[in-house]
């Protein structure tokens, strides 16, 4: 009798880079945050953008970040997004406001840190917590 093959692991989606987000993409596999920047006012932009929605500039290039943030939100969810993240219940969806720049936030999976311990505020490190 055959073994019964296995049954592939479901897997977590992963991005779907753009040619404007790839920067963005490239940055974080080498374990590194950037974020577009305008060349004209200095404005940061999270999501990149084709043009600063500040000034309006077209010169928008990436620039590496601390990876500094402070939690602005988070929600816990216990039913998974998708079949995926089953083995990492549960998935805690935070935004952080990076410091950088007032009101620059991101949102992302907040790992290694309990539910009960999150408040607003709280200092987050880009790699040890996100």
């Amino acid at each position: 009798m055959k073994p019964m093959p296995q049954a592939a692991c479901p897997q977590r989606p992963l991005p779907l880079p753009d040619p404007l987000s790839e920067p963005f993409w490239a940055a974080a596999r080498r374990h590194e945050l950037h974020m577009q920047k305008c060349d004209a006012c200095g404005r940061m932009a999270y999501p990149p953008e084709v043009a600063c929605r500040n000034c309006g500039g077209a010169g928008l290039g990436f620039t590496p970040l601390s990876g500094r943030a402070t939690l602005h939100s988070w929600t816990v969810l216990h039913d998974p997004p998708s079949p995926g993240f089953r083995d990492r219940l549960p998935v805690i969806l935070a935004v952080v406001e990076l410091e950088e720049q007032a009101r620059l936030l991101m949102s992302g999976n907040l790992v290694d840190i309990a539910a009960d311990a999150l408040r607003i505020g709280l200092p987050s490190k880009r790699g040890s917590r996100m």
